[in-house]
């Protein structure tokens, strides 16, 4: 199961600009992903290339489509195992003396 099946998804906002038909040219939607203490707000723009619809008349899976929610998904599931993975150990030697190497 991808971490983005089980995060809890939530929206922040949908803002949409219209033009003087009162038709949305643009939305601006931010759309949420929690899961245990991890979460991520993701933010985007998009256009409408054919105005021919108010706010109002657009449905939230519609909104979700248009910002392309798989793209969101995939990219919570790699912030999650990121931020949920074993930190690679690192060391510094400082007593490594480099007079035992050679030359050439």
């Amino acid at each position: 199961m991808a971490h983005a099946d089980d995060a809890i998804k939530a929206w922040v906002s949908a803002v949409p600009k219209k033009n003087a038909d009162g038709n949305v040219i643009e939305w601006t939607c931010e759309y949420s992903y929690t899961k245990g203490d991890h979460s991520h707000t993701f933010r985007k723009s998009e256009k409408i290339d054919t105005p021919s619809k108010a706010p109002g008349s657009y449905t939230k899976a519609e909104l979700l489509t248009l910002m392309n929610k798989d793209h969101w998904d995939d990219m919570f599931n790699k912030k999650y195992a990121s931020w949920t993975a074993t930190p690679v150990v690192e060391t510094v030697d400082s007593s490594f003396d480099v007079s035992t190497l050679s030359d050439s």
